[in-house]
C-alpha cells in the first residue's frame, strides 16, 4: 500500500549472554519486549511485526493485548538474518520498514517516531539512528532493500554501508543506547530507570 510505513521488532534471539530469556524480564512493571513493542506502536506506524522465535509462546503471551502482529521465525538459532528474512516474508505491500531491537529499553516513541517522519519527508532511502558516534538500530528502509536485508547473515551494517550515499542520519543523545544482554546490563537498566523517575 502506497505510503505504509511498517516497524519491526526484532525478539527472537536465545539470550545466551542473559542466561534466561531477557525479553521477559520486568523492566517498569512489565517485560522488556512488550515495552519495546508498545513504545513502537506509540510512534504511529501502520503495521508493527514482533519477530519471535525463542520461547515464543512466552514472548507473545507477554504481548496480549497489543494491536501488532507476532510472526514466528523457527530458524532463530542462525542468527539475526533468520530474523530479517522472516519480517521480510510478512512484510505484505508496504513501502518501507523500521527493524529495531526488543532489547533497547531506552528508545522510545519520541525516537521512533523522529525516525518515521523523517523517511516521510524523504521516502525512498534509509534513515539511521546515531547515538553520538554510533550508528545502530532502529533503522528504516525502503521497500526497495528489502531483497539485501532478506540475505544478511547478522545485522543491517553491509546494506547501510552498501547505500550511504542513500542514507539520512537521525542524531540521538548517546546515553539511549543501551542493549541489555547481560546481568549487569539489565542491573544498569533498573537502575537508570529508577533514578528517572
Amino acid at each position: 500500500m502506497a505510503g505504509m510505513v511498517a516497524a519491526v521488532v526484532l525478539a527472537a534471539g536465545a539470550s545466551t549472554r542473559m542466561g534466561s530469556a531477557k525479553l521477559l524480564l520486568p523492566l517498569g512493571g512489565e517485560p522488556l519486549v512488550r515495552r519495546a513493542a508498545r513504545q513502537v506502536l506509540a510512534a504511529g506506524f501502520d503495521d508493527v511485526l514482533v519477530v519471535v522465535g525463542y520461547q515464543f509462546q512466552q514472548i507473545v503471551a507477554a504481548l496480549a493485548g497489543l494491536p501488532c502482529r507476532p510472526i514466528v521465525n523457527h530458524q532463530y538459532e542462525m542468527g539475526l538474518g533468520s530474523s530479517f528474512r522472516a519480517a521480510v516474508e510478512a512484510l505484505g505491500e508496504s513501502e518501507a520498514a523500521m527493524f529495531t531491537l526488543a532489547d533497547q529499553p531506552f528508545v522510545t516513541e519520541h525516537e521512533y517516531r523522529a525516525l518515521v517522519e523523517t523517511y516521510r519527508r524523504c521516502p525512498g532511502g534509509i534513515v539511521v539512528a546515531q547515538y553520538g558516534d554510533v550508528v545502530a538500530p532502529p533503522h528504516v528502509f525502503a521497500r526497495e532493500f528489502y531483497a539485501e536485508l532478506s540475505q544478511l547473515e547478522r545485522g543491517a551494517r553491509p546494506v547501510l554501508h552498501r547505500h550511504a550515499d542513500r542514507t539520512t542520519m537521525v542524531r540521538f543523545p548517546p546515553d539511549l543506547l543501551l542493549d541489555v544482554d547481560t546481568p549487569e546490563d539489565y542491573e544498569r537498566a533498573i537502575e537508570r530507570l529508577s533514578a528517572s523517575r
